[in-house]
């Protein structure tokens, strides 16, 4: 065989690339969702920061037992209690949580002290190591 007979390189087809490319382009379009998700502004407790009026507090257990203010309240009757606080001196609430709590019951709690008009909400860990 001649040395000069070299082989010819072929030409690398993009093709089947851009069919790829497109192909996972509109995978991750049709994947994704384009919507805002509800957004909860939630201040966290500042050491020394103080404040105008002691705030109320709530300890999450889970999702069946609820302290406000160290007396046990009914889930149900959660949103009407806070109401009633909105309307007196407290502004804040500071919510802690117990070891049988999961992250949902804390988004409740939270959501239900939005509603009743209370603001800011302070959340704080209790001795229980926070929402699973």
């Amino acid at each position: 065989m001649p040395r000069d007979a070299r082989r010819r390189r072929r030409a690398v087809g993009l093709t089947s690339l851009i069919d790829v490319i497109f192909l996972l382009l509109l995978f991750f379009m049709l994947a994704s969702s384009f919507t805002r998700y509800q957004v909860t502004p939630v201040t966290a407790g500042i050491a020394g920061g103080g404040a105008e009026a002691r705030p109320a507090l709530l300890r999450v257990h889970d999702a069946t037992r609820l302290d406000l203010n160290g007396a046990p309240v009914p889930a149900e009757t959660l949103a009407e209690r806070l109401e009633a606080l909105g309307q007196g001196a407290t502004r804040s609430v500071a919510i802690w949580t117990g070891e049988g709590a999961r992250v949902q019951d804390l988004v409740s709690a939270v959501s239900a002290v939005r509603l009743a008009g209370l603001a800011p909400i302070v959340l704080s860990d209790g001795a229980g190591g926070g929402p699973r």
